[in-house]
């Protein structure tokens, strides 16, 4: 009886490994020379990107929606800071907003076939044992804004299991907005968890249905110091957690 009731589940999640799958090998070429050869990491975003992104949501039936977007600031580089908690926080962000960012993401994408060709410039990446690693991770995005290009960092550095729960934060992104004087931008996904539940089970929740994407008030840091960084973590943490809190009943 169990596998009656898992089986729709495990076709869908399946179909959606299939089509991104799909999708990331017929892109492929474009995104080598948008990339690779021609460099122009904006095109490739406002493309290929978003082309990829809009034909996985549509293939599995996830309706991305935005609220708040006016609150991105306009004149300046800042990080977007989102909780964590499904393959589907890669994908989304693509469709609803329009100007270039780069991910922080595991080292590990680096070495994946296909999706490694995606860190030749355009993202980051840092191995999340390695402070070596992490620090330099930090430096190349640091020099992402300096160069004008936005970043969206996950703060708990890996998806949560118990979300919408978020895990604790880590201080490396907070260490480097205060360094670099740039505001932080909360943004929580309200719906992913059920869409595409995290965690290494194939039943886990999963399913076609709206995707939502709230976009809170900037956080200004500068003039803070390294003092402040705990301050500044605790505080995005909590407007983030009330805005779960907020939308979600079954928050627990």
């Amino acid at each position: 009886m169990k596998w009656i009731l898992f089986l729709p589940r495990l076709v869908w999640k399946v179909w959606f490994l299939i089509y991104m799958l799909f999708s990331t090998i017929v892109l492929f070429p474009f995104i080598f020379v948008f990339i690779v050869v021609l460099k122009n990491y904006s095109l490739t975003f406002n493309t290929i990107y978003k082309i990829w992104a809009w034909s996985i949501c549509l293939a599995i039936g996830i309706i991305p929606r935005i609220k708040g977007k006016d609150k991105l600031p306009k004149c300046e580089s800042y990080i977007l800071v989102a909780n964590h908690s499904s393959q589907l926080d890669i994908v989304v962000p693509y469709t609803r907003i329009n100007k270039y960012f780069a991910f922080l993401a595991k080292e590990e994408l680096k070495k994946a076939p296909l999706f490694k060709t995606n860190f030749r410039g355009m993202n980051v990446t840092v191995n999340r044992k390695d402070m070596v690693s992490g620090a330099g991770a930090l430096r190349e995005c640091a020099e992402k804004l300096k160069e004008g290009v936005n970043l969206l960092i996950f703060p708990e550095g890996t998806r949560s299991k118990t979300a919408p729960v978020m895990r604790s934060f880590k201080a490396g992104l907070f260490k480097l907005a205060v360094e670099n004087e740039v505001p932080l931008v909360p943004m929580v996904f309200l719906d992913n968890y059920k869409r595409l539940e995290g965690g290494d089970t194939w039943f886990g929740k999963c399913g076609p249905g709206q995707s939502r994407m709230i976009i809170l008030d900037p956080i200004n840091t500068k003039g803070m110091k390294k003092k402040d960084i705990p301050i500044l973590m605790e505080k995005t943490y909590k407007v983030m957690e009330d805005c779960l809190k907020a939308h979600i009943k079954s928050f627990s």
